[in-house]
């Protein structure tokens, strides 16, 4: 028996924004603060009913407006960032204009899927990889982020990355609106694979044999990110640093110990004096110490936002200079062809970009090291595995991010990343959350926030490589491809037909 509903032509304009604001709530919530997952699963139903029977133009705005408020609901905490009263009012208007921009993405989607809703899926993956490359890249609210604490769903990331995901919650709401709309047998049974495939596959992955170990010990110092960089707190955290690391140290053998973003805000390479009391904790411990510390090449006349190792009577053997930047926060973006840009003041340090992909080569363990928001730029994690990492360290300082959602958030990104490639991941941060994720993304121990505290966690080691180390972002490239064809091709045949 089929039945298709009649489109909703006879909804007034008040009908159909109430639905654009339900579809956004209910994909907020899929997110942190909240955290129902399973709300991304059917939350842009709403949103399709909205546009059904809508012109071109009309599903454009209603897209923006969508994407406008959904980015707004779900990054409400950014309005409560920690920093200087006189650039808050700037980062406010700035905000208006991120939710804009959210929205302008999500209208692309609505628009070029208009009165093709198959393609809606393919749009979304597109647009969202596109989201996140460049300078000023910010793939932040990935719909495959929502799922991040659900280990089953995503080890499907291992074949297509945290895009394909996406693909794949876009198609399940699809599939759902046409549940709902033509109540078809056809349409209740893809429905019904796309829910179990994931889960499915990911219990298949997950029982597959464990490699050697490694011991790892994380130390969360909490120091507040407004005090740190004073010359009265320096002596302090370092102080706090060297306790924790020896009662870390203390409780089991550890193969590396890992310190925060800017642990200590100096130039660690050449300060003889700190640099000798690293050293002397190292060798009394005799466990090599990852730290975040700022690097100034003399060469170049630049400073640079690095981490160094440090080995038991090896002293600092390796170091790393952050690749991606955050704009507008460590740098400006695109100052070297726009001069009068780099007069902006960006308050948290006007660093220069690193040029090479670090492999720390420590004792027990291969790794590399993304610092602060490195760790939500997918592409740049496979990098790292395919040169060799066989484990994932995140150092970062999230005490600028408040208490509310920002510090989650950026956690499960990191989450993904681990399952992606099927490495562990710590992740360290100076005020938390602090973690351990093994390779199949599954939360070994946590942090709470603003918290001094450490932790210690045995992680598997285990050679794979995934077919997302092989392919990488092949999901949303092709659908970008699809989307283009099926434009080009729309178009010229409207310009066909108008003749």
């Amino acid at each position: 028996m089929r039945a298709r509903a009649a489109p909703l032509n006879q909804l007034n304009k008040w009908q159909r924004l109430t639905l654009l604001l339900t579809s956004a709530v209910l994909m907020s919530l899929s997110f942190h603060p909240i955290g129902l997952y399973f709300c991304a699963w059917f939350g842009l139903v709403p949103l399709f009913f909205a546009i059904d029977g809508m012109s071109l133009k009309s599903s454009f705005v209603s897209g923006i407006v969508f994407g406008f408020f959904f980015s707004l609901f779900s990054l409400f905490w950014l309005v409560f960032l920690q920093i200087e009263i006189n650039i808050r009012m700037l980062l406010l208007a700035g905000l208006i204009l991120l939710f804009l921009y959210f929205g302008i993405y999500w209208g692309v989607g609505t628009l070029v899927s208009h009165r093709r809703l198959w393609l809606f899926p393919f749009a979304v993956a597109g647009l969202e990889f596109i989201r996140g490359i460049g300078e000023i890249g910010f793939p932040w609210l990935s719909l495959g982020y929502s799922q991040a604490r659900y280990p089953l769903i995503i080890q499907q990331t291992s074949l297509y990355g945290v895009y394909g995901l996406s693909w794949w919650l876009v198609l399940a709401n699809v599939s759902l609106y046409k549940v709902v709309t033509q109540r078809t047998l056809r349409y209740i049974i893809i429905l019904l694979v796309i829910i179990a495939a994931p889960l499915v596959y990911g219990k298949i992955r997950m029982q597959r044999p464990q490699g050697r170990t490694i011991t790892i010990g994380i130390i969360q110092p909490n120091i507040d990110p407004n005090l740190k960089f004073t010359r009265g707190m320096r002596e302090k955290t370092f102080e706090r640093l060297i306790a924790l690391s020896r009662e870390c140290a203390q409780t089991k053998y550890l193969d590396l110990i890992i310190w925060p973003e800017t642990a200590i805000p100096i130039f660690l390479k050449t300060s003889g004096r700190y640099h000798d009391r690293v050293l002397s904790l190292v060798n009394s411990i005799n466990t090599a110490v990852l730290t975040g510390t700022p690097v100034y090449e003399h060469a170049e006349d630049e400073v640079y936002n690095g981490a160094v190792l440090i080995e038991p009577h090896r002293g600092i053997t390796q170091e790393y200079r952050k690749v991606h930047l955050v704009p507008f926060g460590e740098h400006i973006p695109f100052g070297q062809y726009i001069p009068f840009l780099r007069k902006i003041d960006v308050g948290g340090g006007d660093y220069a970009p690193g040029k090479k992909y670090t492999i720390f080569n420590a004792p027990a363990i291969d790794f590399s090291c993304l610092i602060c928001f490195e760790s939500i730029f997918p592409e740049l994690s496979r990098r790292f595995v395919n040169r060799g990492a066989q484990l994932l360290v995140n150092i970062t300082n999230d005490g600028w991010f408040g208490t509310i959602s920002g510090p989650q958030q950026h956690n499960d990104m990191a989450i993904i990343r681990a399952a992606e490639n099927a490495v562990p991941l710590a992740r360290c941060s100076n005020t938390g959350i602090s973690m351990v994720v093994d390779r199949y993304g599954r939360i070994q121990q946590e942090t709470r926030l603003f918290r001094e505290a450490y932790i210690t966690s045995t992680v598997v080691i285990q050679s794979e490589k995934t077919v997302y180390q092989h392919l990488g972002d092949v999901v949303p490239i092709v659908s970008l491809l699809l989307v283009a064809v099926v434009v080009v091709f729309r178009a010229r045949k409207h310009t066909t037909r108008y003749n």
